[in-house]
Protein backbone atom coordinates (compact mmCIF):
# COMPACT_ATOMS: atom_id res chain seq x y z
CA UNK A 1 0.00 0.00 0.00
CA UNK A 2 1.26 3.52 -0.90
CA UNK A 3 1.35 5.40 2.38
CA UNK A 4 1.87 8.68 0.42
CA UNK A 5 -0.84 8.21 -1.65
CA UNK A 6 -3.26 7.36 1.40
CA UNK A 7 -2.07 10.59 2.58
CA UNK A 8 -2.96 12.56 0.11
CA UNK A 9 -6.12 11.51 -0.20
CA UNK A 10 -6.77 12.00 3.69
CA UNK A 11 -5.41 15.90 3.16
CA UNK A 12 -8.02 16.45 0.33
CA UNK A 13 -11.00 14.94 2.60
CA UNK A 14 -10.06 16.87 5.80
CA UNK A 15 -9.52 20.44 3.99
CA UNK A 16 -13.11 19.62 2.08
CA UNK A 17 -15.24 18.35 5.37
CA UNK A 18 -13.55 21.56 7.57
CA UNK A 19 -14.71 24.17 4.48
CA UNK A 20 -18.29 21.99 4.31
CA UNK A 21 -18.09 22.28 8.66
CA UNK A 22 -17.35 26.18 8.48
CA UNK A 23 -20.16 26.69 6.30
CA UNK A 24 -22.67 23.96 7.93
CA UNK A 25 -22.94 22.92 4.30
CA UNK A 26 -26.43 20.36 4.15
CA UNK A 27 -26.07 18.30 1.15
CA UNK A 28 -23.49 15.85 -0.45
CA UNK A 29 -19.61 16.29 -1.30
CA UNK A 30 -19.20 13.87 -3.96
CA UNK A 31 -15.63 12.74 -4.40
CA UNK A 32 -14.33 11.37 -7.74
CA UNK A 33 -11.96 8.53 -7.61
CA UNK A 34 -10.84 5.42 -6.61
CA UNK A 35 -12.81 4.17 -5.39
CA UNK A 36 -14.23 7.54 -5.06
CA UNK A 37 -17.57 7.93 -2.44
CA UNK A 38 -19.70 10.23 -1.60
CA UNK A 39 -19.94 12.20 2.25
CA UNK A 40 -23.47 12.67 3.09
CA UNK A 41 -23.85 16.37 5.05
CA UNK A 42 -26.34 18.06 7.65
CA UNK A 43 -25.40 21.00 8.95
CA UNK A 44 -21.30 20.46 8.24
CA UNK A 45 -21.90 17.10 10.48
CA UNK A 46 -21.56 13.90 8.86
CA UNK A 47 -24.84 11.29 8.82
CA UNK A 48 -23.55 8.86 5.81
CA UNK A 49 -20.14 7.80 3.73
CA UNK A 50 -21.30 5.32 0.85
CA UNK A 51 -18.20 4.16 -1.72
CA UNK A 52 -18.52 1.54 -4.00
CA UNK A 53 -15.41 0.51 -2.13
CA UNK A 54 -16.77 -0.74 1.31
CA UNK A 55 -20.07 -2.46 1.82
CA UNK A 56 -22.69 0.03 2.88
CA UNK A 57 -25.30 0.11 5.97
CA UNK A 58 -27.83 -1.85 3.99
CA UNK A 59 -24.87 -5.03 3.10
CA UNK A 60 -23.72 -5.27 6.62
CA UNK A 61 -27.53 -5.78 7.61
CA UNK A 62 -28.62 -8.44 4.88
CA UNK A 63 -24.83 -10.45 4.93
CA UNK A 64 -24.98 -10.52 8.52
CA UNK A 65 -28.55 -11.97 8.84
CA UNK A 66 -29.78 -8.96 11.06
CA UNK A 67 -32.61 -9.00 8.12
CA UNK A 68 -33.47 -10.21 5.34
CA UNK A 69 -33.83 -8.78 1.76
CA UNK A 70 -38.16 -8.61 2.67
CA UNK A 71 -37.21 -6.57 5.18
CA UNK A 72 -35.14 -4.28 3.79
CA UNK A 73 -37.51 -4.06 0.88
CA UNK A 74 -40.39 -2.46 3.29
CA UNK A 75 -37.62 -0.35 5.18
CA UNK A 76 -36.86 1.62 1.94
CA UNK A 77 -40.74 2.39 1.69
CA UNK A 78 -41.49 3.04 5.05
CA UNK A 79 -42.09 6.71 6.05
CA UNK A 80 -39.86 6.54 8.85
CA UNK A 81 -36.82 3.96 7.88
CA UNK A 82 -35.09 3.84 10.92
CA UNK A 83 -38.46 3.01 12.80
CA UNK A 84 -39.12 0.06 10.83
CA UNK A 85 -35.91 -1.37 11.67
CA UNK A 86 -36.70 -1.21 15.54
CA UNK A 87 -36.31 -5.03 15.23
CA UNK A 88 -32.49 -4.80 15.03
CA UNK A 89 -32.17 -2.45 17.94
CA UNK A 90 -31.17 0.93 18.43
CA UNK A 91 -28.08 0.53 20.07
CA UNK A 92 -26.98 -1.76 17.29
CA UNK A 93 -28.30 0.30 14.67
CA UNK A 94 -25.70 3.45 15.51
CA UNK A 95 -23.11 0.85 15.70
CA UNK A 96 -24.02 -0.36 12.10
CA UNK A 97 -24.29 2.57 10.30
CA UNK A 98 -21.62 4.29 12.37
CA UNK A 99 -19.14 1.63 11.30
CA UNK A 100 -20.47 1.85 7.43
CA UNK A 101 -19.55 5.47 7.62
CA UNK A 102 -15.95 4.81 9.13
CA UNK A 103 -15.10 2.55 7.23
CA UNK A 104 -16.66 4.22 3.60
CA UNK A 105 -14.07 7.04 4.98
CA UNK A 106 -10.97 4.44 5.19
CA UNK A 107 -11.62 2.93 1.69
CA UNK A 108 -11.85 6.41 -0.17
CA UNK A 109 -8.69 7.81 1.79
CA UNK A 110 -7.21 4.60 1.09
CA UNK A 111 -7.63 4.92 -3.16
CA UNK A 112 -7.33 8.21 -4.70
CA UNK A 113 -9.00 11.46 -4.80
CA UNK A 114 -9.62 13.21 -8.26
CA UNK A 115 -12.00 15.72 -8.16
CA UNK A 116 -15.23 16.33 -5.72
CA UNK A 117 -18.27 18.52 -5.92
CA UNK A 118 -20.99 19.72 -3.57
CA UNK A 119 -24.33 19.46 -4.28
CA UNK A 120 -26.44 21.83 -2.27
CA UNK A 121 -29.48 19.31 -2.55
CA UNK A 122 -29.19 16.65 -0.03
CA UNK A 123 -30.15 13.15 -1.22
CA UNK A 124 -32.10 10.44 0.73
CA UNK A 125 -30.31 8.54 3.13
CA UNK A 126 -32.89 6.03 4.80
CA UNK A 127 -30.92 4.54 7.68
CA UNK A 128 -28.51 7.79 8.77
CA UNK A 129 -26.13 7.73 11.46
CA UNK A 130 -27.65 9.14 14.71
CA UNK A 131 -26.05 11.65 16.32
CA UNK A 132 -24.19 12.73 13.19
CA UNK A 133 -20.92 11.85 13.32
CA UNK A 134 -18.40 15.56 13.61
CA UNK A 135 -15.75 15.57 10.90
CA UNK A 136 -12.93 16.07 13.39
CA UNK A 137 -14.13 12.93 14.75
CA UNK A 138 -14.63 10.76 11.56
CA UNK A 139 -11.21 12.01 10.40
CA UNK A 140 -8.93 11.11 13.48
CA UNK A 141 -10.46 7.81 13.31
CA UNK A 142 -9.84 7.25 9.55
CA UNK A 143 -6.18 8.84 10.22
CA UNK A 144 -6.04 6.04 13.81
CA UNK A 145 -6.66 3.44 10.99
CA UNK A 146 -4.47 5.01 8.19
CA UNK A 147 -1.79 4.90 10.85
CA UNK A 148 -2.89 1.30 12.09
CA UNK A 149 -2.47 -0.40 8.64
CA UNK A 150 0.55 1.62 7.57
CA UNK A 151 2.27 0.44 10.49
CA UNK A 152 1.88 -3.30 10.05
CA UNK A 153 4.89 -5.25 8.71
CA UNK A 154 3.12 -6.59 5.00
CA UNK A 155 0.10 -3.32 4.86
CA UNK A 156 -1.77 -4.07 1.52
CA UNK A 157 -3.84 -2.29 -0.38
CA UNK A 158 -7.52 -2.57 0.32
CA UNK A 159 -8.39 -2.23 -3.40
CA UNK A 160 -5.07 -2.74 -5.68
CA UNK A 161 -3.00 -6.31 -4.50
CA UNK A 162 -5.07 -9.45 -5.19
CA UNK A 163 -4.95 -11.81 -2.85
CA UNK A 164 -3.84 -16.02 -3.13
CA UNK A 165 -4.18 -18.48 -0.57
CA UNK A 166 -0.83 -20.15 0.21
CA UNK A 167 -1.75 -24.29 -0.33
CA UNK A 168 -1.32 -26.37 3.15
CA UNK A 169 -1.75 -23.74 5.40
CA UNK A 170 -2.34 -24.56 9.23
CA UNK A 171 -5.95 -25.02 10.27
CA UNK A 172 -6.98 -21.38 11.36
CA UNK A 173 -9.96 -20.06 13.18
CA UNK A 174 -12.78 -18.69 11.81
CA UNK A 175 -12.23 -15.29 10.28
CA UNK A 176 -8.76 -16.55 8.77
CA UNK A 177 -10.47 -19.55 7.95
CA UNK A 178 -13.19 -17.31 5.83
CA UNK A 179 -10.63 -15.31 4.02
CA UNK A 180 -8.36 -18.11 3.02
CA UNK A 181 -11.28 -19.41 1.45
CA UNK A 182 -11.91 -16.33 -0.60
CA UNK A 183 -8.67 -15.36 -1.59
CA UNK A 184 -8.42 -16.82 -4.86
CA UNK A 185 -6.17 -14.64 -6.62
CA UNK A 186 -8.45 -12.64 -8.28
CA UNK A 187 -9.92 -10.81 -5.15
CA UNK A 188 -8.41 -7.48 -3.20
CA UNK A 189 -9.55 -6.95 0.46
CA UNK A 190 -11.89 -4.87 -0.74
CA UNK A 191 -13.52 -8.30 -2.81
CA UNK A 192 -13.37 -9.80 0.22
CA UNK A 193 -14.69 -8.07 2.55
CA UNK A 194 -18.00 -7.60 -0.04
CA UNK A 195 -18.65 -11.13 -0.34
CA UNK A 196 -17.73 -12.16 3.37
CA UNK A 197 -20.53 -9.01 4.46
CA UNK A 198 -18.05 -7.36 6.49
CA UNK A 199 -16.03 -3.84 6.95
CA UNK A 200 -13.35 -3.28 4.72
CA UNK A 201 -10.99 -1.99 7.08
CA UNK A 202 -10.67 -4.91 9.59
CA UNK A 203 -10.53 -7.34 6.71
CA UNK A 204 -7.62 -5.39 5.37
CA UNK A 205 -5.68 -5.19 8.59
CA UNK A 206 -6.38 -9.30 8.93
CA UNK A 207 -5.21 -10.00 5.31
CA UNK A 208 -2.38 -7.62 5.96
CA UNK A 209 -1.16 -10.28 8.97
CA UNK A 210 -2.12 -13.08 6.95
CA UNK A 211 0.61 -12.32 4.18
CA UNK A 212 3.18 -11.27 6.86
CA UNK A 213 2.57 -14.82 8.54
CA UNK A 214 2.68 -17.00 5.12
CA UNK A 215 -0.82 -17.80 5.23
CA UNK A 216 -1.40 -15.42 1.93
CA UNK A 217 0.57 -14.34 -1.43
CA UNK A 218 0.35 -11.01 -3.39
CA UNK A 219 -0.83 -12.70 -6.79
CA UNK A 220 1.18 -10.52 -9.68
CA UNK A 221 -0.62 -12.78 -11.59
CA UNK A 222 -3.48 -15.66 -11.48
CA UNK A 223 -1.52 -18.09 -9.33
CA UNK A 224 -1.39 -22.09 -10.64
CA UNK A 225 -3.52 -24.79 -9.07
CA UNK A 226 -5.55 -22.19 -6.81
CA UNK A 227 -8.52 -23.52 -5.54
CA UNK A 228 -11.81 -23.02 -7.44
CA UNK A 229 -12.71 -21.42 -10.57
CA UNK A 230 -11.31 -18.30 -11.38
CA UNK A 231 -13.74 -17.69 -13.91
CA UNK A 232 -16.03 -14.37 -13.37
CA UNK A 233 -18.63 -14.72 -10.52
CA UNK A 234 -22.52 -14.87 -11.78
CA UNK A 235 -25.40 -14.19 -9.08
CA UNK A 236 -25.70 -16.23 -6.28
CA UNK A 237 -28.12 -19.09 -6.80
CA UNK A 238 -31.15 -18.39 -4.33
CA UNK A 239 -31.19 -22.77 -3.78
CA UNK A 240 -27.68 -23.33 -3.37
CA UNK A 241 -25.96 -20.29 -2.19
CA UNK A 242 -23.04 -20.68 -3.95
CA UNK A 243 -21.60 -18.42 -7.11
CA UNK A 244 -22.89 -19.84 -10.49
CA UNK A 245 -20.52 -20.06 -13.29
CA UNK A 246 -21.00 -20.96 -16.85
CA UNK A 247 -18.50 -20.88 -19.80
CA UNK A 248 -18.51 -19.99 -22.19
CA UNK A 249 -20.93 -16.41 -20.71
CA UNK A 250 -24.20 -16.62 -22.13
CA UNK A 251 -24.90 -12.97 -23.95
CA UNK A 252 -26.24 -10.42 -21.74
CA UNK A 253 -30.17 -10.53 -21.41
CA UNK A 254 -31.88 -7.56 -22.96
CA UNK A 255 -34.87 -5.78 -21.03
CA UNK A 256 -37.33 -2.66 -21.38
CA UNK A 257 -35.83 0.41 -18.89
CA UNK A 258 -38.38 0.48 -15.99
CA UNK A 259 -39.87 -3.38 -16.76
CA UNK A 260 -38.80 -4.00 -13.64
CA UNK A 261 -40.48 -2.16 -11.69
CA UNK A 262 -37.69 -1.38 -9.22
CA UNK A 263 -37.64 2.43 -9.49
CA UNK A 264 -41.23 2.62 -8.70
CA UNK A 265 -40.18 1.77 -5.34
CA UNK A 266 -37.09 2.74 -4.02
CA UNK A 267 -36.41 6.40 -3.35
CA UNK A 268 -33.64 8.83 -5.07
CA UNK A 269 -30.24 7.23 -5.49
CA UNK A 270 -28.11 7.83 -2.22
CA UNK A 271 -24.32 8.51 -3.08
CA UNK A 272 -21.68 7.28 -5.49
CA UNK A 273 -24.40 6.42 -8.25
CA UNK A 274 -25.73 9.27 -9.22
CA UNK A 275 -21.49 11.05 -8.98
CA UNK A 276 -20.87 10.86 -13.10
CA UNK A 277 -24.05 12.85 -14.28
CA UNK A 278 -23.36 15.33 -11.75
CA UNK A 279 -19.83 15.64 -12.60
CA UNK A 280 -21.10 15.94 -16.32
CA UNK A 281 -23.29 18.52 -15.20
CA UNK A 282 -20.44 20.39 -13.02
CA UNK A 283 -18.17 20.31 -15.98
CA UNK A 284 -20.70 21.37 -18.99
CA UNK A 285 -20.82 24.98 -17.02
CA UNK A 286 -24.03 26.75 -16.51
CA UNK A 287 -26.76 26.74 -18.84
CA UNK A 288 -29.91 28.91 -18.72
CA UNK A 289 -30.42 28.77 -15.16
CA UNK A 290 -26.98 27.23 -14.29
CA UNK A 291 -25.74 24.17 -12.86
CA UNK A 292 -22.41 24.96 -11.12
CA UNK A 293 -22.64 24.10 -7.85
CA UNK A 294 -19.04 23.98 -6.59
CA UNK A 295 -18.13 27.30 -7.04
CA UNK A 296 -19.83 28.66 -4.23
CA UNK A 297 -19.50 25.98 -1.40
CA UNK A 298 -15.84 24.68 -2.02
CA UNK A 299 -13.58 25.32 -5.23
CA UNK A 300 -13.62 22.02 -7.64
CA UNK A 301 -10.27 21.00 -8.71
CA UNK A 302 -8.22 17.91 -9.74
CA UNK A 303 -5.53 16.50 -7.92
CA UNK A 304 -4.57 17.44 -4.37
CA UNK A 305 -6.67 20.31 -2.38
CA UNK A 306 -5.61 23.67 -2.62
CA UNK A 307 -5.63 24.31 1.22
CA UNK A 308 -6.81 27.22 3.43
Amino acid sequence: MTDTRARSSFGFLAWALGACRADRITGSLYLAGHPGGVVHLREGAVVAVDSPGAPGTETLLLRSGRIGEPDWSAVLRAADPVAALAGVGGTELRLVTTMAAQDGAFVIVAGTIDEYAVDPEPLEVPVPVRPALEPDRLLAETARRLDALASLPTPVSPHRERLAAVVGAAPLGTTRRAILDSANGRRCARDIAFLLGRNVYPVTVEASRMVGDGLLTVADDVPTGTAGSLAPLRPRTREAGVAVVADPQPALPQRAPGASGVADDLRRPSGWQVLPRLLNRIRAGPSGTGNRRHTDEIPHRKGLPRGP
